[in-house]
């Protein structure tokens, strides 16, 4: 791997062609310019993992949870629930996956044509969430540092910490998102093929269940996202509070 540099102009071809194509990907969290692109790339040396979709994770939250040895009980019961409604189905299709950037973590790059029927399902499916529950509010979000997000809106646990209460958001460029979800259900997501883990997630940065979910191919994976996200609500407006 090419070591980091300070500006474009010193790095090497192949690490300018890595920038262009993390470019393609469109703005995230981190400034859209060589300097967010060296965060992305030190992130990726110092902390991020490979094993997205690996559930073993899951079986040691005291090794891999950030903020578990602080959380109750009450709170790490909470991260081992379902709260999905039902088992959900395999996806079926060949398995999506995010491109390698540790972030922004996509699926597609920006300006790739979506679907206009699904987009506007989405969208409305989405902004449900925020009126059929409660305990939930509209912000901006953090971790994104643009576009709306559903946050909680009582105090932030431990578990919960590194997101400051967001619980989930939708990319306008390409539709993938992400949710908080108890442990249990991230394993159900990831093991149906519904999405993949954050590669910053179980480590210190971000939340165990921090999970991508992948671009809905049609109206019915649309119902099925909704589901989910609806799980990720619950799980962090639950008795993980108390």
């Amino acid at each position: 791997m090419d070591s980091l540099t300070s500006s474009e102009a010193e790095a090497s071809p192949a690490l300018v062609e890595e920038y262009q194509q993390w470019r393609a990907v469109g703005p995230g969290g981190a400034p859209f310019d060589w300097n967010g692109f060296m965060l992305c790339k030190k992130a990726e040396i110092t902390q991020a993992r490979d094993d997205t979709t690996n559930l073993a994770l899951y079986d040691s939250p005291e090794q891999y949870a950030k903020g578990w040895k602080e959380a109750t009980e009450a709170q790490r019961r909470a991260a081992q629930t379902c709260f999905l409604k039902q088992p959900l189905p395999e996806r079926p299709g060949p398995r999506s996956r995010a491109k390698h950037f540790v972030f922004p973590q996509r699926e597609r790059n920006d300006g790739e044509p979506q679907d206009a029927q699904v987009q506007a399902a989405y969208q409305t499916a989405f902004e449900q969430l925020g009126e059929v529950n409660s305990r939930v509010e509209w912000k901006t979000s953090v971790l994104e540092k643009h576009g709306r997000a559903l946050f909680l809106q009582d105090p932030v646990t431990p578990l919960i910490s590194s997101s400051k209460g967001e619980i989930c958001h939708v990319h306008r460029s390409d539709l993938s998102g992400h949710v908080t979800l108890s442990f249990a259900d991230a394993r159900e997501v990831i093991g149906k093929g519904w999405g993949e883990r954050h590669r910053l997630s179980g480590t210190e940065t971000l939340h165990l269940g921090y999970t991508m979910l992948y671009v809905p191919r049609n109206v019915a994976e649309v119902e099925v996202y909704a589901q989910i996200y609806q799980a990720g609500i619950e799980y962090m407006t639950s008795g993980h509070q108390e």
